[in-house]
């Protein structure tokens, strides 16, 4: 559903915020922004040399974006606080994934149109400020940023990146930390996958597999700045893009913002399903 709602908001708007998709304008507009993001290096152009390899073998050169090439070039960043405590010494760098909407767009009238579900909950109408969090000293002002969902992916030991991982659900309030689950089922590669791969898991973690500590339960202390630099990103970047599913990180470097996905989804968390189907309803039903 929320594939669906990005493609055709954009092919009915065109709206400029889906160009921050290119990870290289993101990270150039945040910094413009001063939304904290992760640093890059300005190097124009970088030689990696394997230590033992000869004949030109292990060598390979990148051209910097900010030299016109491809390539991104950024300084490793390690997880930070309780963050590393939780993890394996050898885990990824693990990410929140935290899921806003933005309300820019619609009204009241076209909450009112979406049926009885829209009853429920009154929804997150235009020029409405956000409930003030715990520990913040201003509101984010303006037509409503609504976080839906935050979930902590803790990475595997020995992975790349946090898509291996356990995924946590996490409070959004309160930073409290419920059971984990997987849903690395969703991509396994091959034409005889989905024939041989369950196409549902009831997995239930209360403890990192790989390092043993318990984490259910556990309380993230900084999710008010986490939340709040994913909800200021959306109003301030792309304040036209219904959702988007953004990666911020507690790292060596402070907490920073990593990108913002368009095409998102909930990995697993908890979701105010009433408010969530009356808002893409009042956008189909704008767009249609």
């Amino acid at each position: 559903l929320n594939c669906g709602l990005a493609a055709m908001h954009y092919h009915r708007t065109r709206d400029v915020g889906y160009q921050l998709e290119d990870k290289w304008k993101f990270l150039q507009a945040a910094k413009l922004a001063n939304i904290p993001v992760s640093p890059w290096l300005d190097e124009p152009l970088m030689v990696i040399k394997h230590c033992n390899e000869e004949g030109g073998l292990g060598f390979y050169r990148y051209k910097n974006v900010t030299a016109g090439g491809k390539w991104i070039i950024q300084p490793a960043l390690q997880n930070e606080g309780i963050i590393s405590k939780l993890l394996p010494s050898d885990a990824p760098l693990s990410t929140f994934r935290v899921l806003t909407a933005s309300t820019k767009g619609l009204s009241a009238k076209d909450f009112e149109k979406t049926g009885s579900f829209a009853k429920k909950k009154e929804p997150f109408a235009k020029n409405k400020e956000p409930r003030k969090r715990r520990g913040e000293s201003k509101s984010v002002k303006g037509y409503g940023t609504k976080t839906l969902t935050v979930v902590w992916r803790a990475g595997r030991s020995g992975a790349s990146t946090d898509h291996e991982s356990i995924l946590f659900d996490v409070n959004p309030t309160t930073g409290t930390v419920g059971v984990g689950s997987s849903n690395k089922h969703w991509y396994q590669l091959g034409l005889i996958k989905p024939f041989t791969t369950p196409w549902t898991q009831n997995l239930k973690y209360y403890k990192h597999p790989d390092s043993g500590v318990t984490i259910t339960n556990k309380v993230v202390n900084c999710i008010d700045s986490i939340v709040r630099i994913a909800e200021t990103a959306h109003k301030t970047l792309v304040p036209g893009v219904p959702l988007v599913g953004w990666d911020v990180a507690v790292t060596n470097k402070g907490i920073l913002l990593l990108e913002g996905n368009f095409s998102c989804n909930f990995f697993m968390g908890t979701v105010d399903y009433d408010w969530y189907y009356a808002f893409c309803d009042a956008h189909y039903r704008r767009l249609w």
